[in-house]
């Protein structure tokens, strides 16, 4: 069987990156991303599971959104007549 693995590459700007550094330890104060603290002190992130987190916080665009909601409509089966238009 031949894997092939999909690699995700996020580009982040050198602010975004002192601002997720700044705001690192309220997010895991609150459990907002996904961490490992093994030490009692050191925080830990996993790369994996911070793709994970980022992928599934994403704000879908207006396209996104009609087209959720163009599936969404025809699969209850309702007359086009009877929909209001997205």
């Amino acid at each position: 069987m031949n894997e092939h693995k999909i690699h995700y590459c996020f580009i982040m700007s050198e602010e975004q990156m002192k601002y997720l550094r700044s705001k690192k330890y309220k997010m895991t104060h609150f459990s907002q991303i996904p961490y490992y603290k093994p030490a009692g002190k050191l925080i830990f992130f996993e790369k994996s599971a911070l793709l994970d987190w980022v992928r599934n916080v994403k704000v879908k665009s207006e396209d996104e959104i009609r087209e959720e909601a163009a599936l969404h409509l025809s699969s209850l089966s309702i007359p086009r007549s009877e929909r209001t238009h997205v």
